[in-house]
């Protein structure tokens, strides 16, 4: 799958989550703690673990499970300046994250990023032509704050399919009531990292 996602901060929690509700269907609330995994050598390769539970009398209880994600990252700008995150994501289900965690180490990866989100996550229909899922995921991520983001998954990487998720993007955030100058181009691993590098 790829995933076209883009993400814009949140400045009025309360009203936003009224504007989603209005067009789209709310489905559960998430709490994922993410463990990036490298090295400290000149390799830029990551790999995540993320524990990931739901929270006990939502609408729909998500069962705690770990997930094990690699990520080729791009970001693409449109000719209006406009940013958004490609990402080949591979990513499967492991029932003991042990083993793996133990093969890390002996390779000489290390967790050098952990991140916190507390996520709420709406769904509207998708085109099944274009595009298997369309979510909005209200995120808090201390110390961070909140963000939204918005993530269509394609069913294959065509640039036909990633120009049509680009332009339906703009056209969801628009419908938040959220202008684009609230777009950020940054990945949370770099803006948690600033925020380290700065204390």
């Amino acid at each position: 799958m790829t995933e076209i996602e883009l993400k814009v901060h949140v400045e009025n929690r309360e009203a936003l989550i009224e504007k989603l509700n209005s067009f789209a269907t709310y489905t559960n609330c998430i709490q994922r703690d993410d463990f990036y995994w490298g090295s400290s050598d000149s390799c830029k390769k990551k790999i995540r673990i993320r524990k990931e539970s739901g929270v006990p009398n939502e609408p729909r209880e998500t069962h705690p499970e770990t997930i094990v994600t690699y990520k080729r990252k791009e970001l693409r700008t449109n000719d209006q300046g406009q940013t958004i995150e490609v990402n080949d994501e591979k990513e499967c289900t492991i029932s003991n994250p042990e083993p793996l965690e133990a093969f890390l180490k002996d390779i000489g990866y290390s967790v050098i990023l952990k991140k916190h989100k507390s996520v709420m996550v709406w769904m509207i229909r998708a085109n099944p032509q274009r595009e298997s899922t369309v979510s909005f995921e209200l995120c808090n991520v201390p110390p961070l704050g909140d963000f939204l983001e918005i993530e269509i998954l394609t069913k294959d990487d065509r640039e036909e399919n990633i120009r049509y998720a680009q332009d339906k993007l703009f056209e969801l955030l628009d419908m938040t009531g959220i202008g684009r100058d609230k777009i950020e181009k940054r990945y949370y691993s770099e803006m948690l990292g600033e925020l380290s590098s700065a204390e």
